[in-house]
């Protein structure tokens, strides 16, 4: 039996005692419980006439965190991300970006917090890239282009290995290769939230995991919160943080994806039946028959 000090490689180790480990563990599970949501969203209310669309929706989002909303057709996805970023004003509820209100910002304001790309990947097909990045300044330009603007985009074009297409039309690109470029003229802005709206829908399975893969890295490499749109269970149980789960305008649950996404779930929100299958180091949804 050794003494009251352990010898490792020439040097006393003075024993760690179990009263210092119980109380590191508990220092770790309260910096776990203390991480912050930076984006809350809590009671959103919205109508498009009589129909009531949302119903006191809620969820959370963090920085250096891709967090999607998950739904089917319908369940008030897009809606959601259009009363985040000011495009639609939701009749009760609040938005919180680091614990302050956004809704008495104007949308200029707004739009130097949350980067928006929207779904429709059509509009501007004349535009060249450059011009399209650039159009993602105008919150701070308030429309005259700069140098600093001009600077900001190529600077960004750069980081996405885009300055090649830098003069070329939007229409001459892939879908994919538009994709890329929509996000590049988000991020132009500085923004502190990436907010997209089916990032890959009408994507081949190539590009959808190439946009994928490019919302991870961006969120982690600029910190931001990234919240998308998506209607792929298997992409967000490979690409996502967390999820909310959307049902009818409300929030069936949030939080981790693999504790969100059960089959229970998935026959309430979807309809269907499926099971979910654990392929080592991935989780897989296979649908089995619509109810």
């Amino acid at each position: 039996m050794k003494g009251k000090n352990d010898i490792i490689n020439g040097n006393t180790v003075e024993p760690i005692s179990m009263k210092e480990i119980i109380q590191g563990n508990m220092a770790e599970n309260m910096d776990a419980a203390e991480k912050k949501n930076d984006l809350e969203v809590s009671g959103i209310q919205f109508c498009y006439g009589r129909r009531e669309i949302l119903k006191g929706t809620g969820f959370c989002a963090r920085r250096g965190e891709v967090c999607l909303l998950l739904g089917a057709n319908g369940a008030g996805k897009s809606t959601l991300l259009k009363c985040i970023n000011g495009l639609l004003k939701p009749s009760a509820g609040s938005i919180k970006w680091l614990g302050k209100d956004t809704e008495p910002l104007s949308l200029r304001e707004k739009a130097k917090i949350f980067g928006y790309v929207p779904q429709n990947t059509q509009a501007g097909l004349s535009l060249t890239v450059m011009e399209t990045v650039i159009s993602g300044r105008l919150p701070f330009s308030g429309g005259k282009t700069g140098k600093e603007d001009v600077e900001k985009s190529a600077q960004v074009l750069e980081q996405f290995g885009l300055s090649d297409y830098a003069f070329r039309q939007m229409g001459q690109l892939s879908g994919g290769e538009r994709q890329r470029i929509l996000i590049a003229r988000a991020l132009a802005g500085d923004p502190q939230v990436l907010l997209l709206d089916e990032p890959t829908s009408s994507l081949d399975l190539r590009y959808q995991y190439e946009v994928m893969e490019l919302l991870v890295k961006v969120s982690r490499e600029k910190n931001l919160a990234v919240v998308a749109v998506i209607h792929d269970l298997n992409l967000a149980l490979d690409f996502a943080d967390r999820v909310a789960l959307l049902y009818d305008g409300h929030v069936l649950a949030e939080g981790d994806t693999k504790e969100v996404i059960t089959p229970e779930r998935i026959k309430k929100a979807y309809g269907i039946q499926a099971k979910i299958h654990n392929l080592g180091d991935r989780c897989v949804v296979l649908p089995e028959k619509c109810l």
